[in-house]
């Protein structure tokens, strides 16, 4: 985002299984997120990695709550992402494995999730009225 203050509005669909998800853009690359409030992190699909040009380094943590047991985390950079044409710099993501989450995504995919720490990060308004999100700037670039 540009200045201090400025706001974005981001349309979201809903899926048939009832999910918000959004499209933007990460390395050039069209990507399907779900907005997950109750994700403790941002998530990419580690089956789209390699498309994505990103390297992961696989951790020795794990993460439960997303549907199974435990999921090995990879730690991974990403230097912006890009939302109906803003760019947001440097958000926190992490890898996993989110095969098991694909069916919210109908036959477009999902390709990650978009959690909790980056609504707060840009003191995120989820409109379920309107299907809108908005965001304000709090740390991003243009």
């Amino acid at each position: 985002m540009r200045g201090s203050g400025e706001k974005v509005i981001i349309e979201f669909e809903i899926s048939n299984t009832g999910h918000q998800i959004i499209e933007c853009k990460i390395n050039g690359h069209n990507l399907r997120l779900i907005l997950d409030t109750g994700a403790g992190s941002s998530v990419l699909d580690r089956a789209y990695l390699t498309q994505l040009e990103i390297q992961e380094a696989l951790s020795q943590e794990s993460a439960a709550g997303l549907g199974t047991s435990e999921h090995t985390v990879g730690s991974i950079n990403i230097s912006k992402i890009e939302i109906e044409g803003v760019f947001f710099a440097n958000p926190d993501f992490i890898s996993l494995d989110l095969a098991h989450v694909q069916i919210a995504g109908d036959e477009k995919g999902i390709h990650g999730l978009l959690g909790s720490p980056f609504f707060v990060q840009y003191s995120a308004i989820i409109d379920f009225s309107d299907n809108k999100l908005l965001l304000s700037n709090n740390s991003s670039i243009s």
